[in-house]
């Protein structure tokens, strides 16, 4: 419906404004001025009540039916026209034809009775048109016509104070449904461009037109270009209108296009097949506005049978879901969450949110406000009032059917007068979370998963606000802790010295930082002797500032810093440091403690200005002994006595130890006196074959250049006790309280003496010059005379041997790769060999031959360290590596070898059952070789290997034992087992032994066996009549010990082919079954491999071999009887020699 505004309308809109105005005023006037103000009020309502009276006489509007009526009505007419008619007279309160029932709004009828008559009566009345009969004829319809289009006013430009500017349609949405519960729906766009000034627009008036009701609608909001909602979503009045978005600037010289939008009502069924339109007909605007108006868009045809797809809110585990109290200075604090469910009818697009911040706050109090969905961060756009914040998700976020996504808001409290105000997100209307569903992209409105009322905790509601976040409160600066600082320890302090550590303590500040303009702390001391306070004491933070100091303690040991230290927000640790008086004696112990509730005073918030009050309880920090400098040294344990090679480089021979445990102070040095061999071995080596002895601190020389030390330069006699000091390149300090550890390191002469013996340590007469690093005082270190462990000259070795873990005798199939062939255990002695080769032999040279390798691997763990190949007829070969392999020094190293074989069949290089064994090949003696990594010598390896290698074979089976019920053996099926061919070709068999060992049973007969396809044992095997195996049933044979003995000779071979499973099933007659009656069954397989004139034998050479399964890999072609390509069960997978064993009882 159109407005037509008269200026009778614009005068009374004007007063109601005045009158709205004057009103927010009146409480604060005195009550004489109250009075006389309210009297003016009380005229101007009056005023206005007269306007609204003229209005309501002239009926204020035309109605834009969009229908022509063409046709007389009248009494017991019927038709379209009909309909139409009660719609146009439904539009008004004053001429409905029904309030419920036939004939009322959205139940409209195509029969003109007495009801739709009154209603034409009322109609003609208030239009003027006489007589009032209740007849639609030329005059009626004349008035009806004329309400189908309203000539849009023009708009001129008058003298405002705001600038200008114009106003035109845009590219407007196609008509379309409206379906019930859908968000967001466009209707009209309109393009608006300021002039040469900005323009702020304060709202746009839209009117709901066409033949529908305002009911349709929950809501009327008004869109950018880019989907962030303008305002808050608005009813309709009782004009059909509303005024839709807030205050926006646009810019000089620029557009913006904005869209009337509606969000329909969620149950529309009394309202189908209405035809609805929200037109634009003022621009609201202290600006000249230009341009024509109303403005229309779409009409949308109301819808209530198209479902939609929906999304449920609920509770997000990131809520806080009650309210919290947060300091000033808070940072990524989660204010309000959802959790947003699609439900199954279709998938659904998130495209925006937006929270109205409905605490006491200002935008000012927070910062860095960001959306999160699922975790990922999204910027907000800030109303002008500071209270919405608005997130667009570009593309919008998919949410599949049933899944679901967590959206919250999240920032930082920031404000310096925030103290005391409240932050707390809401979604206003259930619209402010736009969704939208994919397969028909309408807006989907959400629903609650449940629901209660506005609390201080988050809440869904069922009016406004649709969810209601928690209540955040924001309070100024306050204190968490205050205690000990554990990572201040207990430790050794010095006297006389500055800066020694005193104690700690941390404090833990929320919200703002804090100032404290005096703290005291109290001094305890014990065990000791002396007297004297503690002078030049300072708070020191953890970048080394001094924060308060120096003071010195009373005479009653305590301690004033008078000067304001500042404590930043956040947990920060300080330190008390002092001087102790030269006169307090070894072992006083000093305790420091405070007690900030009481101690602490003056505190002050740095940005609040709050005065805070500390409540936390005093504590003693760590105790601190007062020690004098110390040192102590000694040989530590290790390394053990060992051997070394000659020629070995950076042979750790030594390492010392030296203790600042019990120091008061760090202590330095800058040489050392160490002794060589003290003379006590007659093996002992002459110093002149030692090279290059450093002292290393870790990875670090302390001697080097000039200050390395080579014995045999400074031996002067025949003995070979020789005192060697070592001067460092600069001082060596050792920390108080902690143990450093040196390593002498030296090189060996490659003609040392076999078994001769090299051995360092130190004197207890050693004079080391040590002073304290802060004191400069000498210390008197303690030496513990130590001799060192035995170095014994030896050369390095290599022995390799098959280790454990290598494979036992395995089957394998032609052309794989892979196949590991052996794993050969080596350990070099004395020291670490770096691996260079390895040489290799086929051990079973009779029947294998290089031709049935492609190419050996060497393997380290999941590495390839190495490859060989052995070529022509040649069974020896030696690896080639990448790089060398470590071998460490006196323990294992393994090193797996794998094969590549050949293929076999038609002009193929293979041989069929060969046996391939790849060993060390222990004839050559510098074959498998290495380089000693200390030494630099070459070392052979000795030993030797016996691998039991792999057999190739063209094909090969695999067997697995099939389910049988454990019981009920009386149904005669005795066994079920599975085989499968490899993938490199198709087995066969030729024969299948078993034994049967009953108990409590008569006997067994017509005992066969079955072969089936498949795993439900229903198709029998192509070319056995229902899968029967043997021609005939078979009797078991005399009892061989405590088992019946059955061989089935198969009608014709079984065939397998390559890759598939077939299944087989023994069965036999089973009598005299009783409770407790058993047969265990046992598929035979082969404990050795057959002994034939070749590798593969005919079947019958097999089976006369002893052979219990016969089965052939079909080297060429599929193998007939008599071919040589037959051998037993021996190494077949899944079937041990001891056979498969299945049991069944009653």
């Amino acid at each position: 419906m159109t407005l037509t505004k008269s200026k009778t309308a614009r005068v009374a809109a004007g007063f109601v404004g005045f009158a709205m105005a004057a009103s927010a005023f009146v409480p604060a006037l005195a009550s004489a001025q109250s009075a006389d103000l309210q009297s003016q009020i009380n005229s101007l309502l009056a005023t206005i009540a007269s306007l609204q009276a003229q209005l309501a006489g002239t009926g204020g509007s035309s109605v834009s039916t969009g229908y022509t009526f063409n046709t007389n009505l009248t009494l017991n007419s019927k038709g379209t026209d009909v309909m139409n008619l009660q719609k146009v007279l439904n539009m008004s309160a004053d001429t409905k034809v029904a309030v419920s029932g036939a004939g009322s709004p959205g139940m409209e009828t195509s029969f003109f009775g007495p009801a739709t008559k009154a209603a034409v009566a009322k109609f003609q009345v208030k239009y003027g048109i006489t007589p009032a009969a209740g007849y639609v004829g030329a005059i009626t319809r004349a008035k009806l016509n004329s309400m189908n289009s309203v000539t849009p006013p023009v708009v001129t430009p008058g003298n405002p104070t705001g600038g200008s500017v114009s106003v035109s349609a845009g590219s407007q949405p196609a008509n379309s449904l409206a379906p019930q519960s859908a968000a967001r729906i466009p209707f009209t766009t309109v393009v608006l461009t300021a002039g040469s000034s900005d323009v702020t627009v304060n709202s746009l008036t839209v009117e709901r037109t066409g033949l529908a009701q305002d009911a349709v609608f929950s809501g009327v909001v008004l869109l950018k270009s880019d989907g962030t909602q303008i305002g808050i979503a608005k009813t309709l009045n009782s004009n059909h209108q509303a005024m839709v978005g807030e205050p926006w600037v646009i810019k000089a010289g620029t557009s913006q296009t904005v869209t009337v939008a509606g969000n329909m009502n969620s149950n529309l069924a009394n309202y189908a097949g209405q035809v609805a339109s929200l037109n634009v007909v003022a621009v609201n605007t202290s600006a000249s506005v230009a341009g024509s108006l109303p403005i229309a868009g779409a009409m949308h045809t109301i819808n209530a049978s198209l479902t939609l797809g929906t999304a449920q809110l609920s509770s997000s585990s990131f809520d806080p879901n009650s309210a919290q109290t947060k300091e000033i200075g808070t940072t990524g604090y989660k204010f309000a969450a959802v959790r947003v469910t699609a439900g199954s009818a279709e998938q659904v697009r998130l495209w925006s949110v937006r929270w109205n911040q409905t605490g006491s706050a200002s935008s000012q109090d927070l910062a860095n406000v960001m959306v999160y969905v699922d975790g990922t961060s999204y910027p907000t756009e800030v109303s002008s009032d500071g209270k919405y914040y608005s997130a667009n998700f570009s593309g919008g976020i998919l949410l599949d059917k049933g899944s679901a996504k967590d959206v919250y808001i999240q920032g930082d409290v920031t404000g310096s007068g925030a103290s005391g105000r409240t932050v707390q997100f809401d979604l206003y209307k259930t619209t402010d979370i736009y969704l939208s569903g994919v397969t028909y992209g309408y807006g989907i409105t959400p629903t609650a998963a449940t629901t209660g009322s506005v609390s201080t905790a988050s809440e869904f509601t069922t009016g406004t606000p649709f969810f209601s976040g928690s209540l955040v409160t924001v309070s100024g600066g306050s204190v968490t802790t205050i205690q000990k600082a554990t990572s201040v320890a207990a430790q050794n302090i010095a006297v006389n010295v500055p800066n020694q550590v005193l104690g700690g303590f941390t404090t833990d500040i929320k919200g703002e930082a804090l100032s404290v303009q005096s703290l005291v702390f109290s001094v305890a001391s014990s065990s000791g002797s002396g007297y004297g306070p503690l002078t030049n004491v300072t708070i020191v933070d953890s970048n080394g500032a001094v924060v308060a100091g120096p003071v010195d303690a009373t005479s009653a040991g305590v301690l004033t810093f008078t000067d304001t230290v500042t404590f930043p927000v956040g947990a920060k640790t300080y330190t008390l440091k002092g001087k102790v008086a030269s006169t307090i004696g070894n072992g006083t112990i000093y305790t420091l403690s405070t007690t900030p509730s009481s101690g602490w005073t003056n505190v002050t918030g740095q940005t609040t200005g709050n005065t805070v009050t500390i409540s936390n309880a005093g504590f003693s920090m760590n105790s601190m002994t007062v020690k004098g400098a110390a040192l102590a040294v000694s040989v530590a344990t290790t390394p053990s006595a060992q051997s070394i090679v000659a020629g070995g480089q950076g042979i750790v021979f030594a390492n010392y130890q030296f203790d600042a445990s019990q120091s008061g102070e760090d202590v330095r040095f800058a040489s050392i006196p160490l002794v060589y061999d003290n003379g006590n071995s007659a093996l002992a080596a002459n110093p002149n074959q030692l090279s290059s002895c450093q002292l290393w601190d870790g990875s670090v020389a302390l001697n080097q250049g000039s200050n390395v030390v080579n014995p045999a330069s400074t031996a002067t006699s025949s003995t070979p006790t020789l005192t060697q000091t070592f001067t460092f390149d600069s001082q060596f300090v050792v920390p108080k309280g902690a143990v450093k550890t040196l390593s002498l390191k030296c090189n060996v002469s490659s003609t040392a003496d076999a078994n001769s013996q090299f051995q360092w340590g130190i004197l207890n007469g050693a004079s080391i010059s040590v002073t304290g690093v802060t004191s400069s005082n000498d210390v008197a270190e303690t030496v513990t005379t130590g001799s060192g462990q035995v170095m014994t000259n030896a050369s390095g070795s290599l022995v390799v041997s098959t280790d454990s873990s290598s494979p036992s005798y395995a089957l394998a199939a032609a052309g794989s790769t892979g196949n590991i062939a052996g794993v050969y255990k080596f350990r070099a002695t004395n020291e670490a060999v770096n691996l260079n080769r390895i040489g290799l032999k086929l051990t079973n040279a009779a029947s294998s031959s290089a031709s049935d390798l492609v190419q050996v691997s060497i393997w380290d763990g999941a590495m390839q360290v190495g490859t060989a190949v052995f070529t022509g007829a040649n069974t020896v070969a030696t690896s080639t590596f990448n790089s060398a392999v470590v071998l460490p020094k006196d323990s294992d190293k393994m090193l797996t070898i794998k094969v590549d074989l050949a293929m076999v069949g038609t002009s193929e290089a293979g041989t069929q059952g060969a046996l391939i064994a790849v060993d060390v090949n222990s004839a050559d003696t510098t074959g498998t070789q290495g380089t000693g990594s200390s030494s630099g010598n070459t070392v052979n390896a000795s030993g030797s290997t016996a691998v039991a290698g792999v057999r190739m074979f063209k094909s090969l089976p695999t067997f697995a034992s099939d389910t049988l019920p454990t019981n009920g053996v009386g149904d005669g099926r005795l066994m079920r087992f599975k085989v499968t061919a490899n993938s490199a070709g198709q087995v066969g068999f030729n024969q299948f032994k078993f034994t049967l060992a009953t108990s409590t049973i008569t006997g067994i007969t017509n005992v066969n066996l079955f072969g089936y396809t498949d795993a439900s044992y229903s198709t029998g095997i192509s070319g056995f009549t229902s899968g029967q195996i043997a021609t005939a049933n078979v009797t078991p044979g005399s009892i061989s010990g405590s088992s019946y003995p059955i061989t089935i000779t198969p009608a014709s071979i079984v065939s397998v082919p390559a890759g598939s499973t077939y299944y087989f099933e023994l069965r036999g007659t089973v009598a005299g079954v009783q409770t407790g009656s058993s047969v265990s069954t046992t598929l035979l397989g082969d404990s050795s491999y057959p002994s034939l004139a070749t590798l593969m034998g005919t079947s019958a050479a097999v089976v006369s071999a002893s052979g219990n399964l016969v089965w052939t890999p079909n080297a060429t072609s599929t193998s007939v009887a008599a071919s040589n390509d037959w051998t037993n069960g021996y190494g077949v997978v899944g079937l041990p020699s001891s056979g498969m064993i299945q049991t069944r009882s009653n």
